[in-house]
């Protein structure tokens, strides 16, 4: 097992709300993601993009786009039940309204201090 299979889980969040209170909501995305992942804090990265104009199924009414990425530890169909509810809760967009992303990143196409994690 690669050691660094247990580092580096990424959450985006790309939503059409306006956010007040950016760094409670990052800070809560970080724990969420640790908490969800098993994986360290101090290795979580949390991007926050807000009030973007976006379109779903033909309307502007709030919407989200997240974007979760890991080197290994991602079970899609177990996690996307509850970050929709963590998106819901914390940002106000309805689940029906989410897109989820998942992406498992091979250690070798991730780098960090300047050299990859494989």
């Amino acid at each position: 097992m690669n050691p660094f299979s247990l580092i580096m889980p990424l959450i985006s969040i790309t939503t059409s709300q306006k956010i007040q209170d950016k760094t409670k909501l990052l800070k809560n995305s970080s724990k969420f993601l640790s908490d969800l992942t098993n994986k360290p804090e101090s290795f979580v990265m949390v991007k926050l993009s807000d009030s973007i104009p976006m379109l779903f199924a033909g309307n502007n009414e709030p919407c989200c786009f997240v974007d979760i990425r890991s080197i290994g530890s991602l079970e899609p169909s177990k996690m996307a039940k509850s970050i929709g509810e963590f998106i819901t809760k914390e940002i106000g967009v309805n689940k029906n309204r989410i897109y989820i992303n998942f992406d498992d990143i091979d250690a070798s196409m991730w780098a960090w201090n300047n050299k990859t994690f494989g």
